[in-house]
């Protein structure tokens, strides 16, 4: 297992484990990281750790990092040169030939971060230019060891049995959302209104959420927010596993349910301002609705289990 920085969710991840008690071993394996990534945080912030305090101090190391590696900031001399050659009608490639101290990436890179008035000096004018390097759709972080969905039982797709669920959330216009699981066979929804999006906040509510209820699989996207899933796994029986990226049509059941509450609380709506109840209410309306996919029959009835009984 590589060593790497934690990534902000993973720090959130991080201070929900520690409050739990958990050792930097098991933080470690249920974050999908080396040991040793784990010491080195806590070493970093000695004493109570803190998001925070932890982010801030990242930050300031990352620009420090950075400031000390760019040649062209670090170098006014350079920089008066490369401007001055600039206006000569000169390329990038053209400099970094004539200079032989920086590269034409370095100087299309500190145009765009530092002097975006230079790019209509630039060969095409500043338009924008095609990166190379790492493909944009590589798991990075804690997705890397996700259950993908194309290894989920084929029973699930076929929605035979009660008991395999899709998760999602839906954000309101202030920091609060709303987490939706829907049965997949029964099209069963329950829901809770959570303050934020933080991956502490989202497991337990989901372990609320789901407790007692028929339980085989969850499917989610790779929002951040679903980061503890091996928690969720954990704490609640099922298995968990993950849509691709950018596949939202993997979970359609859950888009579909999604769409029926926004039908109650609209795009744009402050959820941290509604009660549970309200939702409640709302979620009432929907399992008791009958729907033409069930054979006119209502979720409730084909899931076994009434939500007014919750």
């Amino acid at each position: 297992m590589s060593h790497h920085h934690l990534s902000r969710d993973e720090r959130a991840s991080l201070a929900a484990l520690l409050r739990a008690r958990h050792s930097q071993s098991e933080c470690a394996r249920l974050l999908g990281v080396h040991r040793s990534t784990v010491s080195r945080e806590l070493k970093r912030s000695p004493g109570e750790y803190r998001v925070a305090l932890a982010n801030r101090h990242a930050s300031n190391l990352r620009r420090s990092s950075k400031l000390a590696r760019r040649k062209v900031e670090g170098d006014k001399m350079l920089e008066l040169r490369i401007v001055k050659l600039l206006n000569l009608g000169r390329s990038p490639e053209q400099i970094s030939e004539e200079t032989g101290t920086v590269s034409d990436d370095a100087i299309y890179s500190w145009i765009e971060r530092s002097r975006k008035d230079l790019a209509v000096l630039l060969p095409q004018r500043g338009k924008i230019r095609h990166k190379y390097g790492k493909n944009p759709g590589e798991a990075q972080g804690w997705t890397k060891l996700v259950r993908n969905i194309a290894t989920r039982p084929k029973i699930v797709e076929s929605r035979k049995r009660v008991g395999d669920w899709e998760g999602d959330t839906v954000i309101g216009r202030d920091r609060a959302r709303l987490l939706v699981h829907v049965e997949r066979k029964s099209r069963f929804i329950v829901a809770k209104i959570m303050p934020n999006g933080s991956a502490d906040v989202t497991h337990a509510a989901t372990v609320a959420s789901l407790k007692g209820l028929p339980l085989h699989t969850i499917t989610y996207d790779r929002g951040s927010e679903f980061a503890l899933w091996k928690m969720v796994e954990r704490d609640t029986g099922a298995k968990v596993y993950f849509a691709n990226a950018h596949h939202p049509w993997e979970r359609g059941t859950s888009e579909n349910s999604n769409g029926l509450l926004r039908r109650f609380f609209p795009k744009g709506t402050p959820l941290g301002q509604r009660l549970q109840r309200d939702l409640d209410k709302a979620v009432r309306l929907i399992n008791h609705r009958p729907r033409k996919c069930l054979n006119w029959k209502t979720p409730c009835h084909v899931f076994g289990y009434c939500c007014n009984s919750s």
